[in-house]
Parts: structure tokens; C-alpha cells; sequence
């Protein structure tokens, strides 16, 4: 007796396309994922002009006192300087004035101030030729520390939505100084510095506030003196 026969080419040579077809299906999760929405680009940060961040130190009660503890080097603008361009460290060019007298950091960085403001704040320790990378040649500078008793009001700017900010110094208020959050604020003791404006202020990039100045704890910060024996 003859057993039957199938005939399954017809099914055999289906199967190769079935598999491909598999294949080439989109899964459950890649199709879920093409669904989800993208999340929106966060947007950019403020940059503050010099009324806005004078504002927001007042508004968050920012200003605290410290004092500068590195020395600086000075001399007075001689009179081929006058007019030149000097780099500063908020990366902007201040403009040497005949009178004026030019200020040099540890960092080698150059500002101009009056040598009235130099003799309150600092105390003459020397003096000595040296060369800037700005200097052409060799030049009698004078050594100033800062004197024990003399404070700052200082305020770091910092927060959520605040990218940079913007003051105008008293030097050249044409030229305002920017730094990205977290730089500081700077201005002479006053008696209360949110009833005082702050005419004069000027900037202080974070790094070189950080390796320059110490903040003075607040009274109630202080430890307490110790009770007499």
C-alpha cells in the first residue's frame, strides 16, 4: 500500500519570506519611543545690566564684608601711557588717564585708580623696578598691602536664570565690566550698603576674588570671647 505523499514546496519556499518580513517588522518599544515628545530646549540664561544686578543684590540682601589680602604693585601713568589701551581681567580695554595710576594685581592684572583711593585702602611697603607683560621696559613700581582695618562690601551673583551681569565701574562708566554668574561685586565700606548707592562699584571675576580677598564673618558668626577668669 503507498503512503501519501505531501506537497510542501510551495510552503517551504514561503518560509524564507515570512522571516525576512519578521525581520524587518518595527518592535513595540521602537515604535513607543518615535511617540514620545522631545523635551523642549532649556532656554538661556539672563544677563543682567548694572540696575538689574545693583537690584537683585538689594532683593536677596547679597552684600557681605570682606577684605583683600594680597599686596599690590602701582605707579603713577607716565605721560607716553596716556591714552593707551590696557587688557584688564574682565577682558575689557580701560583707557590710561594722565593723573591716574596704574595698579597691578598678583595675577598681573592691570585697573586704574587715584592714588588717594590707593593710600586709604593700602599701606606703602617698598618699591622695586619691575616689568609687566604690558611694560615696554623695566618701571619703578611701589608696593602696597592692604591695611588690617580696611573691608569691602562684597556680593557674589548667582541663581537660577542668571547666566552673566554687567557693572559700570566709577574708573570709565562707558565701558561697563561683564562677568559670568558667580563673579562678584565690589564696592567701598559704608555704614549700610543698601541705603547707600553704590556709585562707585566694580567687578571681580570668581577665581581672582577667591585667590585675593576673605570674607569677614559676621558678628553673629563670630566665636564668642571667652568668659574672664
Amino acid at each position: 500500500m503507498m503512503q501519501p505523499t505531501f506537497r510542501a514546496s510551495g510552503l517551504l519556499k514561503s518560509v524564507p519570506a515570512l522571516l525576512l518580513a519578521t525581520l524587518f517588522l518595527p518592535c513595540a518599544d521602537a515604535a513607543r519611543g518615535s511617540e514620545e515628545p522631545k523635551k523642549p530646549a532649556r532656554p538661556a540664561g539672563r544677563k543682567l545690566t548694572h540696575e538689574e544686578t545693583l537690584r537683585w543684590i538689594a532683593e536677596h540682601k547679597a552684600w557681605r564684608l570682606a577684605r583683600k589680602t594680597k599686596p599690590i604693585w602701582a605707579r603713577p601713568v607716565a605721560p607716553e601711557e596716556v591714552g593707551k589701551e590696557f587688557d584688564t581681567a574682565d577682558h575689557v580695554k580701560e583707557v590710561a588717564r594722565e593723573g591716574a595710576w596704574l595698579c597691578v594685581g598678583v595675577a598681573g592684572e592691570p585697573w586704574f585708580q587715584s592714588l588717594e583711593k590707593i593710600e586709604a585702602k593700602y599701606e606703602h611697603s617698598g618699591e622695586k623696578a619691575k616689568k609687566f607683560d604690558f611694560d615696554k621696559e623695566p618701571r619703578e613700581y611701589q608696593s602696597y598691602k592692604p591695611k588690617a582695618a580696611t573691608r569691602n562690601w562684597v556680593a557674589q551673583v548667582k541663581g537660577d536664570g542668571i547666566e552673566g551681569f554687567t557693572i559700570r565701574p566709577g574708573y570709565d562708566p562707558d565701558l561697563p565690566l561683564y562677568s559670568p554668574a558667580g563673579g562678584y561685586v565690589v564696592r567701598d565700606d559704608v555704614t549700610d550698603p543698601y541705603k547707600t548707592p553704590a556709585e562707585d562699584a566694580w567687578l571681580v571675576q570668581q577665581p581672582l576674588f577667591e585667590s585675593t580677598y576673605e570674607l569677614v564673618p559676621e558678628p553673629s558668626e563670630q566665636s564668642p570671647a571667652p568668659a574672664p577668669k
